[in-house]
């Protein structure tokens, strides 16, 4: 038997964004890693994975500067749970808000 002390990764929020308008369909997902190691990512989900590579840019709040935001390139480290959950609704802010732009390389 095999055994680890480490944990599979746990979801913490997870959010569905389905913007009508935009066409735009994303998921603002934070997991857990690992004590102390939370990880948000603003994934695709558009059939084609067109917005894959894209950016959204993000924006200061209370004077912390939020994203850019790569779709499924980018995640944000985050060392407690209140910093990786304002960490999530900032992302869902922007993937609620923005279109994505260019493409990163």
């Amino acid at each position: 038997m095999i055994s680890s002390k480490f944990r599979a990764p746990t979801v913490v929020a997870h959010s569905p964004v389905i913007n009508r308008k935009t066409g735009l369909t994303l998921t603002v997902s934070t997991i857990r890693i690992d004590r102390d190691h939370y990880d948000t990512v603003v994934f695709d989900d558009s059939a084609d994975k067109r917005n894959s590579g894209m950016v959204l840019a993000g924006h200061e709040h209370e004077g912390s500067k939020f994203g850019p935001y790569v779709i499924d390139h980018t995640t944000y480290r985050s060392d407690s749970r209140d910093e990786a959950m304002e960490q999530h609704r900032e992302a869902l802010y922007a993937a609620r808000t923005e279109q994505p732009v260019g493409g990163a390389s």
